[in-house]
């Protein structure tokens, strides 16, 4: 299989039959160099609600496109109202069940929680025209976008690969290793914060996979970035057996 990172926490994975899985689309690294459009996707993952991990659906679910849109439950009650785009292509799934989709099975899992609003992001990033919509229905807004945290695992010739997200700042309910156990991944893909690197290292540890990719620690906007070799040093002292690959933005490793 090939992955490749898109920026950000966007993913593609391409199977040995040519499907193609994308998680979390944000594309503006990809578009900032010029490239044509990318392929269509046949099946699109989406962690959260949070328009730097779905704001491109739109734009892969566009014709026809024959991508499913995979998400929990509530989160496609949102993309449903949101993006009319997607209300046929919708397909939840509820947090530990799994799912056979194009002949790769999807496993869905619930991640620690973050606790900014949708209003509160776009605010730090300065988008002036959505906030301007947000601000007229900002209660609406944040109970369909404020959402829980989905982590998707995929399962292909005998591959595990998690896509794995955690934003939050507060202790939640969520077994992080009972994740890895139940879903012994192969490969993490972990997210890394700024001001959450040791937390991330500890996640990407207790998931137990051999190989660990991070995403999500790029500056952003008004946002500074994750001290990545923070992180690293302390997955390292963490899990000294465990393989890590930073991968450039647009780089594409066979797995």
């Amino acid at each position: 299989m090939e992955l490749t990172w898109l920026g950000r926490s966007c993913f593609q994975l391409i199977t040995g039959h040519g499907t193609r899985v994308i998680f979390d689309p944000y594309l503006e690294q990809y578009r900032e160099r010029g490239l044509p459009p990318l392929p269509l996707p046949d099946v699109i993952c989406v962690s959260h609600g949070h328009l730097d991990h779905f704001a491109d659906v739109p734009d892969l679910v566009r014709g026809d496109s024959p991508a499913q849109v995979v998400a929990i439950p509530r989160l496609c009650r949102a993309l449903r109202e949101l993006v009319p785009e997607t209300r046929y292509r919708l397909f939840p799934i509820a947090w530990g069940d799994q799912v056979e989709l194009n002949g790769l099975r999807f496993f869905a899992y619930q991640s620690p929680a973050m606790q900014t609003s949708l209003h509160d992001m776009l605010e730090e990033f300065g988008v002036q025209q959505v906030l301007d919509f947000l601000q007229a229905c900002r209660q609406l807004a944040d109970e369909f976008l404020y959402l829980p945290l989905t982590s998707f695992g995929v399962e292909a010739h005998g591959l595990r690969v998690l896509h794995f997200v955690a934003e939050g700042q507060e202790e939640e309910d969520v077994d992080v290793r009972a994740m890895g156990v139940r879903f012994t991944p192969d490969v993490a893909l972990v997210g890394v914060d700024p001001g959450e690197e040791v937390r991330a290292a500890e996640y990407a540890a207790a998931l137990g996979a051999s190989l660990v990719i991070p995403h999500h620690y790029h500056a952003y906007g008004k946002l500074s970035a994750a001290d990545l070799d923070l992180f690293i040093q302390e997955l390292r002292r963490l899990a000294p057996g465990t393989t890590l690959r930073v991968l450039d933005v647009l780089e594409t490793i066979n797995l």
